[in-house]
This record gives C-alpha cells, structure tokens and sequence, in this order.
C-alpha cells in the first residue's frame, strides 16, 4: 500500500500563513500541521484550528525565528541580547564554517517552555513533534527527550517507533519550483517526488503572505505554490486514481509503539 502523508509547518506564524494554511486543510490535502507557539498569531491559530476535528495538530519546536519564551539568562547561545532567536541565514552561516552553535540543554529548556505553552494553548500535548529550519544534533536531541518525558505519540527522530516501513521525509517540491511556477501537481505526476510503498512524508509550508511573513521569512513563493499543489483538484483525482491513501500524524500511532 502506498500512503502519503503531507505535513504543514509553521501554523500560527502569523495571520496569513495560518489563514492559508487552514484554507489548505479545507480545500487540500494537507492533514497535519505544527504549530509554532512563540509566534504572534499561536493563540487564534490555535482557536480556529481546533474547530477542524479531522485536522492533526502538532508542536514545531522553533529556535530561529520570532522571540524565545525561556528567559534569555538560561539560553544564551539561542538568543540575541533582546531575547529573540538569532536568525536561520546566520545559523546556515555558521553550520558552513563548522562552528558550534548551542548546546543540547539550552535548546532542552526552551523546547521545554515550548510544549508547556503548546498545552496551555491547546490543552492536551502535541499529537507529533517536529523542529523548524533546523535538523542538527543538539536540536534533534533535545527534542527527543521532551518527546519521551511527554510521551508525544509521535517523532519522526525515533526510528524505532516505526516498522520496516521507515519513512525518509521530503521537500523535493522546492527544487521543481526553482524551474516552474505552473502546473505543481506534475512534481508527483512526472515523478519528481516519488511515491514509493509504503509511507511517504512530503513537507510543506502553504499559507496566504502577509506583511508580517513577507518582512521576517524567505518563503514567500514557495509559500503560496505549496499552497497551489496541495490544493490541486488534478492532484487529487491522480491520487485517488493510483490508490494512493491520504494519512496523517494521527494515523502512524498504529504503526508505533
């Protein structure tokens, strides 16, 4: 069987991405999405996320944008001298020097204040947990732990939680999007992204640009073209005409522990 699982990222960035990314889980098939807490627009995203009952909603542990909810005294190496976050550019630039950028336990503590805010919020714990922008160790790991000291149903960094059906997550979307600016569904249909059997994870970020995304974020076309695919009628009937079943975070607790 082969199962498809779109993830959307970002949901409560601001007022836009959010209305844009609810729009995509109404006329789309986008199914889960992660909520970023820190950001402005958390606390409405998550009053009208939670009349969707069908949608997934997750914690998307973020340490490069908007400001840091720990105390910027106990997470130095996260934060500027104002407490927001340093920025993903400058984060990318020091990954390509090598240089260390902060440690496990800092990143601990505010992923910390994160999942307390996501469950004063919403009022239970995440469905899934994942990270924004950042896939390094120290991030990875901090999340984890929170991960199994919550006992969130599920992370995508416990490869042991899942059957033999381990899942490599994908965004080969954006790589399509740099030649075309048309036609998104061909990236499944022409094979850009393959679907292969069992269960396939495509990351996205749909969502409506406002002025609060357009002045803080660098995706913007990708943004609303992400939201064109997910949305495509075209993309569906191709789905549904090679079987290919819609599945969301929720639907992988039965395949975990």
């Amino acid at each position: 069987m082969k199962q498809l699982l779109i993830r959307g990222d970002d949901l409560g960035y601001s007022e836009g991405v959010t209305m844009g990314m609810l729009s995509a889980y109404q006329n789309g098939i986008v199914n889960s999405m992660a909520l970023m807490v820190n950001m402005p627009f958390a606390k409405e995203a998550v009053v009208l996320a939670k009349k969707h009952k069908g949608l997934c909603l997750g914690l998307h542990v973020n340490v490069t944008n908007g400001k840091a909810l720990a105390p910027k005294d106990k997470i130095p190496n996260l934060v500027d001298q104002d407490g927001y976050f340093i920025k993903s550019s400058i984060r990318r630039k020091q990954l390509a020097n090598n240089e260390q950028l902060f440690s496990e336990e800092e990143t601990y503590i505010e992923a910390k204040y994160q999942i307390e805010r996501y469950i004063e919020l919403v009022g239970e714990i995440p469905e899934y947990i994942d990270v924004h922008v950042l896939e390094i160790e120290p991030l990875i790991n901090a999340v984890l732990r929170i991960y199994r000291e919550y006992q969130v149903p599920v992370c995508l960094f416990d490869q042991t939680c899942f059957d033999n059906n381990i899942f490599k997550q994908s965004m080969a979307q954006y790589d399509y999007y740099n030649d075309h600016d048309c036609d998104f569904e061909k990236v499944f249909i022409d094979g850009h992204y393959q679907i292969n059997e069992g269960i396939n994870l495509l990351v996205t970020h749909p969502g409506f640009i406002d002025y609060d995304v357009a002045i803080t974020s660098s995706m913007l076309k990708p943004r609303l073209y992400d939201y064109a695919l997910v949305t495509s009628a075209k993309l569906k009937k191709w789905l549904t005409d090679n079987q290919i079943e819609i599945i969301s975070f929720r639907d992988l607790k039965k395949v975990g522990k």
